[in-house]
């Protein structure tokens, strides 16, 4: 009993499950069924339920959606598509599909024209006396030429075995008319019945839930890119922070004494840098009413005319708020570079060192406390 039997005919494996009662064809469960009288029988009651129009319409879907694994034995065996429709339709013929037969593929016009020899279509509705139309074979042959042409095709039978012609005929082309809009035409008639606004409702929730589906990923879409953004945010101030401690950091003012000043100036000098340089010490001499304010360039290698240019602009915007600037630092080579571009620094006090600057600046507040009339405001010199 355990015993299971196999055979294979034109490509196609059958199996005999006599354990578990099944018929197997390339692995898959399949029935075998008297055409003539069973399947006849059982589709005669289908078509009484739901009458003709509605009974091809399902027909053809159900061809459509039956082709995925066809496709798959097409892509498998062929060369070309020909070869491909070649070995489907032996495989159909030997399990009692009948034998299909390409007869004509045109790339160029998106045509093809196929025909179908006793398919179990033809064979009961040829046994009922009725030509309902082989409208699966239809649906296969429209799906597998919208694949072949990338558009959406549906096939015209032209011929029928049920009525007396050799076999089933189709010829394939383009259309903008979908099964759905057969069955919308349907539904908008006085013929619909209840099941079609079933089917028309189900398809209906279908779109809806795509539709929620589609707003969700929108959401979801819309929430990662406002997170990111936010991070940008983040960053972009952080970033500003670090810019703006960094220019505190390069451009570092001290109070060294009482009423005295320090701008240690380190590195290049360019016009951004000298204009943070101007508004941070005239605010800072502003606040503190200082009397010398000592820029230092010990920490300057090289120094050119915008560089200098840069510096006199700080030192004549000190002056202007009362405040008397001391330059120290300079180094031999920034001297030599001085004179080189000719640049007149004659109206700058300079120093070789920040310790002589700063004695210079103590020194010089004494005298002028000294010189200031006797119960007046300190640091206010006196007349000459």
């Amino acid at each position: 009993m355990s015993e299971r039997p196999k055979i294979s005919v034109d490509g196609v494996d059958f199996e005999w499950d006599r354990e578990n009662g099944r018929i197997l064809v390339w692995g898959n469960p399949a029935l075998l069924m008297w055409i003539e009288t069973t399947l006849a029988g059982l589709m005669v009651g289908i078509h009484k339920m739901v009458g003709t129009e509605r009974f091809v319409i399902a027909a053809e879907q159900a061809g459509r959606e039956s082709i995925e694994g066809e496709v798959a034995a097409i892509m498998q065996h062929r060369q070309s598509v020909e070869d491909g429709f070649r070995y489907l339709g032996t495989s159909a013929a030997a399990v009692g599909h009948g034998h299909w037969e390409l007869v004509r593929l045109d790339h160029e016009k998106k045509e093809a024209w196929f025909r179908v020899h006793n398919s179990w279509e033809a064979l009961y509705q040829k046994a009922l006396g009725v030509t309902w139309g082989t409208s699966t074979m239809a649906g296969k042959f429209g799906a597998h030429c919208s694949r072949i042409f990338e558009t959406h095709c549906r096939a015209e039978q032209t011929a029928f075995l049920a009525r007396g012609d050799a076999y089933d005929e189709f010829v394939v082309r383009p259309t903008e008319r979908t099964i759905e809009d057969d069955l919308d035409a349907l539904i908008g008639t006085e013929n619909a019945t209840r099941a079609d606004f079933t089917v028309a409702f189900e398809r209906l929730q279908r779109e809806v839930e795509e539709r929620r589906r589609i707003e969700e990923d929108l959401r979801r879409e819309v929430e990662e890119r406002t997170r990111i953004e936010e991070e940008l945010r983040s960053k972009l101030d952080l970033i500003r922070r670090q810019e703006e401690a960094i220019r505190a950091m390069s451009t570092p003012i001290l109070k060294l004494w009482e009423g005295v000043l320090t701008m240690p100036v380190v590195g290049l000098v360019d016009s951004t840098r000298a204009g943070g340089m101007m508004e941070a010490l005239l605010e800072e001499i502003t606040r503190t009413q200082t009397r010398f304010t000592i820029l230092d360039l010990t920490g300057v290698d090289v120094i050119d005319t915008g560089a200098a240019g840069h510096l006199l602009k700080v030192v004549q915007a000190a002056r202007l708020l009362g405040t008397q600037c001391l330059v120290s630092g300079i180094s031999p080579s920034m001297a030599s570079t001085v004179v080189s571009l000719e640049l007149d620094l004659g109206a700058l006090k300079t120093f070789g060192t920040l310790e002589a600057a700063l004695r210079y600046a103590i020194k010089q507040g004494n005298v002028e406390d000294t010189e200031a009339p006797k119960g007046g405001p300190r640091g206010v010199r006196s007349a000459r």
